[in-house]
């Protein structure tokens, strides 16, 4: 009984085993079974919510710029990688990656265990990490779907994102997309870029072993640099092409072979080389692209537009080189910044662009040539005071009094040297650049009209430019050689302005049209009134201001300088202001060409600033580019219009009357422009003097029906002839002539540096409250410098240097409001007037 009792009590406690086994192993399944769904779930979740269509987008494509005659300019994008297709790999560049990276990538599906295994084992035995296990596959997915934090999550979400990358593309989808997205180094993103950075050809030229050394890479491009650690380099290579023949992808004698060529990377990486290009033109072709078409900048580098420009690659090429020799800068010291746009007269087409002197140009960076806004001194007297007084019926040999004279508000502008000419012609004034002249001409003709007319030309004049300063270029914003450029296109086209452009089309990367301009010209005013500024303006080149722009061609054109603000920062240690510059510009053109270029520095300061005037270097620039733009084309001179209606003038008189300019004529024995009447053939001494009933520009007493041609004299001439014949019109000055000038390029004169009175002179208004300069912190050459004054009268001066000339000095109120001399008259005080400080300087 004991026994069968004791078996009795041994099979129950077998049974309990048994039960609490079966328990313990159904819990365990049960967990087991849980934790499956669980982990199915949660990799159904992750499945699900992994977005991997960022692998399915289209890949950034290079933007392709072309020049006017179709070829290429450059190509550009703003994606780090060069997109190639498969097919235009070389096979022995796909067998070398596939070799050391996954050997086993067209077997697995994403995830490769068996390498994880033997990777798991080796890094074991050798007790540090010598051996990864990840696929392709897998570095696609952390390149492209996640950081590069070290956490097991994101390892997680790699392996289940690799597996749904090979639900979701084919084996060599997967491989294109690899080759082109991996980093290789040097800045170098796929292995196209990465072919042109370390070798300089594309990758389907590369040999076996440069294809060996670049499937190296991607495991630690540092490491295995070719530039900065070339031995380790080429261990690394030969390891792939031992893997590439242990694994039957090439022959022993191919990897022996390959081992032994030399490693040869190219001196400069293909991303400095191959980004060479005219990087001032192409940056604004992109602004134009954005603010004339609504287009973004990384529509235009992402989409594989090529876009059409106007852009001539002689003109752009002279351009640049003339701004790369510093010869032509003698004056930098240190940051000197120039800007020039060449443009075609007849169409507007921007033929050519230099923004800056930079060495090192940043993209889309400041441009001086389109940017910039600078007061334009001189320059802008042709556009806002000339053009409008031909249009409102004067012309050359109308007579302008150059006398001391209040234009209301105490504002009592002054020539160079403080030197006044008497009754001179208009077309002196503007050849000679008068300051004087100039302002008594705008006046008469009408602040409305003239503001209108400047604005119509596309000058960026405001509510706070009407004042009488305008006329000598002290712009509140100021302006840009752009702008200039083609504002003179009026006068090279025949009364025409032709709006400035660059694109003359874009089209997407299947051909069809984005979007495409014209020529678009707009009448200014007529033919026979632009001919006559033409040849008012060639004058200026061959008789006045702008002589350092002649050459063996005709060229008519006008400089401007704009003066160093009268601040103490700008004085001497006796308290006398520098004889200095803060612009200098020349807008000129032949019969091919307009051209526009500014000079200064970006902040102007005692340690820099500009000692010379328009028309030395920026018109010596000009000159030079060109030259050089023209050179082998035919030299012509300018048309005279079919139609042409002469413009003659001569009976209107500003600044006084015409028995004040009959007691002149009487006093002196001859009218003051008789000896300019000499060049003229056929023409009377006193031709264009109007007295009671002759006809306008006929000579009293003269027997000669009609008027000779005032512009006649001689359209053959080059700018390069002697002005011999043409006397100065008013030689005669109170018995006196005009102050001798040498035969400097720019025309300054002999006896005084520019702006500046000579040893002995004195200023005309030394003795009265205007004539007192006091400090304008801030103000620019061209802005208003305050004066002590009383309350009723405006209490500043300024000085604006035009070409060689001081131009002006404007008087404003204390307060900085323009002070008119009636409800109607214009304001009479300087651009300026508000203290803005800087305004030359570039707004951006």
């Amino acid at each position: 009984m004991d026994n069968s009792h004791q078996t009795e009590q041994q099979s129950v406690a077998a049974s309990k085993k048994r039960l609490y086994f079966l328990v313990i192993v159904s819990f365990v399944i049960v967990i087991g079974l849980i934790g499956c769904l669980w982990c199915w779930s949660l990799y159904q979740s992750m499945y699900r919510n992994l977005d991997i269509t960022v692998l399915s987008k289209e890949p950034p494509r290079a933007a392709f710029f072309y020049d006017r005659n179709g070829g290429v300019i450059t190509e550009l994008t703003n994606a780090r990688m060069q997109y190639t297709t498969l097919d235009q790999f070389p096979q022995t560049l796909l067998d070398a990656v596939i070799a050391v990276e996954d050997a086993r990538f067209y077997e697995h599906n994403g995830i490769d265990f068996y390498a994880i295994a033997r990777a798991f084992y080796t890094n074991l035995k050798s007790g540090e990490t010598v051996q990864g296990g990840s696929t392709i596959t897998q570095q696609l997915a952390k390149t492209m779907l996640f950081s590069e934090e070290q956490t097991y999550s994101r390892k997680l979400n790699e392996a289940v994102a690799s597996i749904k990358i090979e639900h979701s593309y084919t084996k060599d989808q997967i491989l294109e997309l690899y080759l082109n997205h991996i980093y290789f180094g040097e800045g170098a993103w796929g292995l196209q870029r990465a072919a042109q950075v370390y070798f300089g050809k594309k990758a389907s030229e590369l040999t076996l072993a440069e294809s060996a050394l670049m499937a190296g890479l991607p495991k630690s491009p540092i490491n295995y640099s070719p530039v900065k650690k070339p031995e380790q380099s080429k261990a690394r290579r030969n390891l792939v092409l031992n893997l590439m023949a242990e694994q039957g992808k090439i022959t022993a004698e191919a990897r022996d072979a390959a081992k032994q060529e030399e490693i040869r990377i190219v001196g400069q990486t293909a991303l400095k080389t191959t980004d060479s290009y005219p990087s001032s033109y192409i940056d604004h072709v992109i602004n134009e692209a954005i603010d004339k078409f609504g287009m973004t900048e990384e529509q235009i580098l992402s989409q594989g537009l090529h876009i059409h420009t106007n852009m001539d690659p002689k003109v752009q090429a002279a351009a640049e080189e003339v701004y790369k020799n510093a010869s032509f800068f003698p004056e930098d010291k240190g940051g000197l910044q120039s800007g020039i746009v060449l443009m075609d007269p007849k169409t507007g087409a921007l033929w050519g662009i230099v923004g800056s002197r930079n060495a090192v140009k940043d993209f889309r960076g400041f441009n001086y040539a389109t940017q910039n806004k600078r007061q334009p001194g001189s320059t802008i007297k042709p556009v806002l005071v000339y053009a409008p007084a031909l249009l409102a019926g004067f012309g050359p040999r109308d007579h302008i009094h150059d006398v001391e004279t209040d234009f209301g508000g105490g504002y009592k502008p002054m020539n160079y040297m403080k030197k006044l000419n008497g009754w001179v012609t208009l077309e002196k004034s503007l050849v000679e650049s008068y300051n004087i002249p100039a302002v008594a001409l705008l006046k008469e003709v009408g602040m409305d009209k003239a503001i209108e007319f400047g604005k119509q030309a596309g000058l960026p004049l405001e509510d706070a430019d009407r004042t009488l300063g305008i006329a000598l270029g002290g712009m509140q914003q100021g302006t840009s050689p752009l702008v200039m450029a083609q504002a003179y296109t009026m006068f090279a086209n025949g009364g025409n302005m032709a709006q400035a452009y660059a694109i003359t089309k874009i089209v997407d990367q299947q051909g069809k049209l984005v979007a495409e301009a014209v020529p678009d010209v707009q009448p200014m005013m007529d033919a026979s009134q632009a001919y006559t500024m033409t040849k008012m303006l060639e004058k200026v080149v061959t008789e006045g201001t702008e002589r350092g722009a002649r050459m063996h061609r005709p060229v008519a054109g006008k400089t401007g300088t704009t003066e160093l603000p009268d601040i103490p920062e700008f004085q001497d240690k006796r308290g006398k202001p520098l004889d200095g510059s803060k612009d200098a510009w020349f807008v000129g053109y032949t019969p091919e060409i307009v051209a526009a270029i500014w000079l200064g520095y970006e902040k102007t300061n005692k340690d820099h600033y500009l000692t010379t005037t328009g028309g030395k270097y920026p018109a010596t620039l000009f000159k030079e580019v060109v030259t050089r733009a023209l050179a082998g084309r035919p030299v012509t001179t300018f048309a005279k219009p079919k139609a042409y209606r002469p413009v003659y003038g001569g009976n209107k008189f500003v600044n006084s009357d015409r028995k004040s300019w009959l007691a002149y004529v009487n006093r002196n024995k001859k009218p003051p422009e008789e000896s300019e009447q000499k060049a003229v053939p056929g023409a009377s001494a006193t031709e264009g003097v109007a007295e009671a009933g002759a006809k306008p520009g006929t000579a009293p007493g003269s027997d000669a029906s009609k008027p000779a041609d005032p512009n006649d004299s001689g359209d053959a001439r080059t700018a390069g002839t002697s002005a011999n014949e043409q006397t100065s019109p008013d030689s005669k000055n109170d018995g006196s002539r005009a102050a001798p000038t040498d035969n400097k390029p720019d025309g300054t004169d002999s006896k005084a540096v520019e702006g500046r009175p000579s040893k002995g002179s004195a200023p005309a208004s030394a003795a009265t409250p205007q004539g007192k300069r006091a400090a304008d912190a801030g103000g620019s050459a061209d802005d208003v410098k305050p004066t002590e004054s009383n309350a009723s009268t405006p209490a500043g001066n300024t000085t604006i240097k035009g070409d060689k000339r001081v131009d002006a000095e404007v008087k404003s109120s204390g307060t900085g409001t323009a002070q008119p001399t009636s409800t109607s008259a214009p304001k009479t005080a300087a651009p300026g007037a508000n203290g803005s400080d800087e305004r030359g300087t570039k707004q951006q």
